[in-house]
């Protein structure tokens, strides 16, 4: 591979329908020294389950009595859906939103003597927790940027891979789809209710559907404003390109694995049953892949199971030969991938197709990509998230040497792999870690 172009004098400027970016080359010890932070489960628990509970307290013991405490109308499905976007989409500021949720409440409440202790020790609950989130950011922003500042070289990322970089792609689609819808299905039934009024008064409009609407409005707003944070912490962090090691049991990025899939544009061009735009496959989540057909020429189980062993062995640690076969035992040591967009914890790097050079290490095939940054319970035990294109699991075929008539055995130690894959007549070929006998 072509060294990108050296110097700051092109960073950020855009060349052709691309754009120029640092470009720097973690090394391994250096991922896996990057420091953790709370795992994320752990504060969504400890932010909503305290709040919860402290309204369930304040609501049914506390203030029995209070009005603006009857909430029971408004469990409506708009305020439903409006509840889980604000969860989902807090993410690792939740501690932030819950201390703010707290504080609203004491103003609104005025609690004295109990409960007066229990919101305040929530409160502090929470700034505790929030003040750790934001520790832990700044860890990690303050590397990043450092990354950034060693970097001696610059990479090209073409047009079609910055439109990834869209600060709206930092929130999934289907809760983009759960905020508005939130907001639209409460504002449809007050527009007929308006509409099919005698008298068309918006004093006459019901007054949940009001509030459902403007629970609605603070979900999607708060997407806002989640975006308007994560695009801070981009500005903060810059754009920078990185190269990191594919691993799965330490560093701060998790990956998935794309399986029983093909690349929707191949390499070397050449079409094939799987990328023939009018078969019938399955919806792909991914749009860079497509389903890889069983029977198709290229890819099918025919077609693997034909070619000779150092044929087969050229293509072996490709995922898409395996199946729904496929599984860690495909992850080199030494694969590595570059990402952009890296710029924190709850940011949603992507991976590059960039001119550049692995000198750590070689390049991981494609169907490797990293997944949002977020802190697992434990890093050592964390695995690669196998998923087809339409973004299901896999579901993994037990090999049976009983039952399945095996037609050979290759090592794969010579692609850096530990194990054997083992083809079996009219299946795809399975990987084990000890020769059949």
């Amino acid at each position: 591979m072509k060294q990108a172009k050296s110097g700051d004098a092109l960073i950020g400027d855009r060349i052709g329908e691309g754009k120029m970016v640092p470009f720097y080359s973690v090394g391994i010890d250096e991922w896996r020294e990057v420091p953790g932070a709370l795992p994320n489960m752990l504060v969504i628990l400890a932010s909503w389950v305290p709040l919860i509970a402290l309204n369930i307290y304040l609501f049914r013991f506390a203030f029995p009595q209070r009005p603006e405490m009857e909430v029971g109308k408004l469990l409506t499905f708009s305020v439903i859906a409006a509840c889980i976007a604000i969860m989902w989409a807090a993410a690792r500021i939740a501690p932030w939103l819950a201390l703010a949720a707290t504080a609203m409440l004491y103003v609104i409440l005025q609690p004295t003597g109990t409960a007066q202790l229990v919101v305040l020790a929530c409160a502090s609950w929470f700034a505790l927790l929030a003040l750790s989130g934001m520790i832990n950011q700044w860890r990690l922003i303050l590397r990043l940027r450092r990354w950034r500042a060693h970097a001696t070289s610059t990479v090209l990322i073409p047009s079609e891979q910055l439109r990834q970089l869209r600060i709206y792609r930092q929130l999934p689609t289907t809760l983009w789809y759960l905020a508005l819808g939130s907001i639209l299905y409460p504002l449809l039934k007050l527009t007929w209710q308006f509409l099919t009024d005698d008298e068309q008064v918006f004093s006459g409009l019901d007054r949940e559907r009001i509030d459902g609407f403007l629970i609605g409005s603070v979900a999607l707003g708060l997407c806002l404003i989640v975006l308007l944070v994560r695009w801070v912490e981009q500005g903060i962090v810059g754009h920078i390109a990185l190269e990191v090691p594919l691993t799965s049991d330490f560093g701060p990025l998790s990956f998935v694995a794309i399986g029983a899939s093909v690349a929707r544009e191949p390499e070397n061009g050449a079409r094939c049953e799987c990328t023939d735009p009018n078969e019938d496959s399955k919806s792909s989540e991914y749009e860079q892949f497509v389903e890889c057909l069983d029977r198709c020429s290229v890819h099918g189980v025919g077609a693997v199971n034909a070619l000779s062993e150092a044929e087969f062995t050229r293509i072996a640690d490709q995922p898409w030969v395996y199946g729904e076969h496929a599984n860690d035992r495909l992850l080199r040591k030494s694969a590595r991938l570059v990402i952009a967009g890296f710029s924190g914890w709850d940011s949603k790097p992507v991976r590059l197709q960039v001119d550049t050079v692995f000198g750590q290490g070689s390049v991981a095939p494609a169907n490797y990509l990293p997944k949002r940054a977020t802190e697992p319970l434990c890093r050592a035990k964390r695995r690669l998230s196998w998923r087809n294109c339409a973004d299901t699991p896999l579901v993994v075929e037990e090999f049976n040497p009983a039952t399945m008539r095996v037609l050979d055995q290759i090592p794969l130690g010579t692609l850096g792999l530990t194990g054997y894959a083992v083809r079996v007549a009219g299946r795809r070929p399975f990987l084990v870690d000890h020769p059949v006998r």
